[in-house]
């Protein structure tokens, strides 16, 4: 389960309180303005979702999920991932999260990451070890 920093909180509660939640445009335009930028026709981003999906992903229902007039049609949170694998953009999910005070990274991020934090482990203990020696006065 993932936790929010003070941070993220702050910004989940002012959202909360301004009622800022309804992301139903900004998924629509971030769709539609993903699908412009692809290579693939929507018909071809469809029908790899579908595969997959393993479900049905018509055309005319993912047309219906960017259209401003289809408010009844809205896009399937479970097709998010599929949506950016196939189009190759990240950003509908990375766009929610910063939304929510979070953010997306590479799985090369973590790794990054958790270099840094190790090497600040590394450091800390080679710290502690000089100040241990230094008490001892070398009398081992």
């Amino acid at each position: 389960m993932m936790s929010m920093g003070k941070d993220a909180q702050k910004i989940h509660t002012e959202a909360a309180a301004s009622g800022a939640f309804d992301d139903d445009a900004l998924v629509r335009g971030l769709i539609t303005d993903i699908c412009k930028r692809s290579p693939k026709s929507r018909a071809q981003i469809a029908e790899e979702m579908e595969e997959l999906l393993q479900r049905p992903v018509t055309l005319r229902t993912f047309n219906a999920f960017t259209a401003d007039s289809q408010e009844k049609h809205r896009f399937p949170l479970a097709f998010a991932r599929a949506f950016c694998q196939v189009t190759g953009d990240w950003s509908l999910l990375a766009v929610l999260a910063e939304r929510s005070g979070l953010r997306l990274i590479t799985q090369d991020e973590v790794h990054l990451l958790e270099l840094g934090r190790q090497f600040f482990i590394r450091q800390s203990a080679e710290k502690k070890v000089a100040e241990l020696t230094q008490k001892l006065g070398g009398a081992l």
